[in-house]
């Protein structure tokens, strides 16, 4: 009984695919509070690429945003995701900033994703941290209200309160992630 129930936890638990995580997410909600969202709360088109490097195991991101005042900014980061059993979602991960050392490395929990349409992401220890961090992606950058909102139930059953979850304002009608 123990090993059929062993063999069952472990084929119920999806592993984390960094090639299928690999390209553009363009965030379309989001709450975030505390020192990551710091700098953050005039962004539009807000947008990640995410690159999968097999040689050094890790995810090699570009993100980027255009604040109200039309500046663009965005920094380079390196995720890294050990394969271990996470604590909760798919993936327990860690984000760095090489080019900024004096940023501290963060939670990056990626909770669910579809690889093609949707990665809910979650940055400290989840929905109870002093400064919670939460966002949708979505593989387009306008993905609709019903998507926003189908996302924004998911996060409640991880245990987030949908009112605090707002859109990110989005003026991008393709991807134009070279810009």
């Amino acid at each position: 009984m123990e090993l059929v129930l062993a063999t069952l936890m472990n084929t119920t638990t999806p592993s984390f695919d960094p090639f299928k995580y690999s390209g553009a997410w363009y965030e379309v909600a989001s709450h975030k509070a505390g020192f990551y969202g710091l700098g953050q709360y005039d962004c539009m088109d807000t947008r990640g690429i995410y690159e999968y490097d097999p040689d050094r195991d890790q995810i090699d991101v570009a993100t980027q945003c255009r604040h109200l005042d039309g500046r663009i900014s965005g920094i380079r980061g390196v995720v890294k995701c050990p394969i271990s059993k996470p604590e909760r979602g798919l993936a327990d991960c860690t984000l760095r900033f090489p080019t900024a050392p004096y940023v501290p490395p963060a939670t990056y929990r990626i909770l669910e994703t579809d690889y093609s349409s949707y990665a809910l992401v979650e940055g400290g220890t989840g929905p109870n941290d002093p400064a919670p961090f939460v966002q949708i992606y979505s593989r387009y950058p306008r993905p609709g209200m019903r998507f926003i909102e189908a996302q924004k139930q998911i996060l409640k059953n991880w245990g987030y309160n949908p009112d605090l979850i707002h859109m990110t304002p989005v003026t991008l009608e393709s991807d134009e992630s070279s810009a």
